[in-house]
């Protein structure tokens, strides 16, 4: 059986406070992926209720598939132009946006926005509509720690809202044409705090 959870995210970012990392194929892309997108495709197209419904579906299914939290979390990792998919990236280009993995990419944001990074704003929206997505199938999807009692449970979904809600957020901020690099920071800045309150509580020791 894989190792279930492996830290791996770095500046206490841990996306939904999983602190996870794909164990299987290095060259492979998430068994999760494809999912991942569609659901992505929804985002701002459907509230919370209606999102986090379809990510049960898929929650679901990965489980009966054998896949873990870890597979979902594994969308997240950069993308490796020369060593196989490993996560989505952002862009549709390898390599074009870097660094080319999500979570590298907000830590990235998170500490300085550009007028180069809004070029790519289109790119950066879908980045975090990916990243509501996987909020919407991880709330159903707690690990072993958020598992120990009912408030925990609790938590761990409000966590997991509060993740949506900034990831959402922060796509309006950018697909709005008149962005700037001081708004759509901020917007990543609350992204960033909502997955390091998880983190905080819920990554695995």
């Amino acid at each position: 059986m894989r190792t279930k959870y492996a830290l791996v995210l770095g500046l206490g970012l841990t996306l939904a406070g999983a602190g996870v990392v794909y164990c299987g194929d290095e060259d492979a892309p998430s068994p999760a992926e494809p999912d991942v997108k569609k659901l992505a495709d929804q985002v701002g197209k459907k509230d919370w209720a209606a999102l986090s419904k379809e990510g049960a579906a898929i929650a679901k299914k990965l489980e009966a598939e054998k896949n873990e939290l870890t597979q979902v979390m594994q969308v997240f990792r950069k993308r490796m132009k020369d060593n196989g998919v490993q996560g989505i990236g952002v862009g549709d280009k390898p390599g074009s946006i870097k660094p080319d993995g999500i979570e590298a990419k907000i830590i990235n944001m998170s500490l300085r926005v550009t007028q180069g990074d809004l070029k790519h704003a289109r790119d950066l929206a879908r980045m975090a509509d990916v990243s509501a997505a996987v909020a919407a199938i991880a709330t159903h999807m707690p690990n072993d720690k958020a598992k120990k009692s009912k408030d925990d449970i609790k938590n761990w979904q409000e966590y997991s809202k509060e993740m949506h809600d900034a990831s959402v957020d922060l796509a309006k901020v950018l697909r709005d044409k008149n962005a700037k690099p001081a708004g759509v920071k901020a917007a990543v800045k609350k992204l960033q705090d909502s997955c390091t309150k998880c983190h905080s509580d819920y990554r695995p020791q």
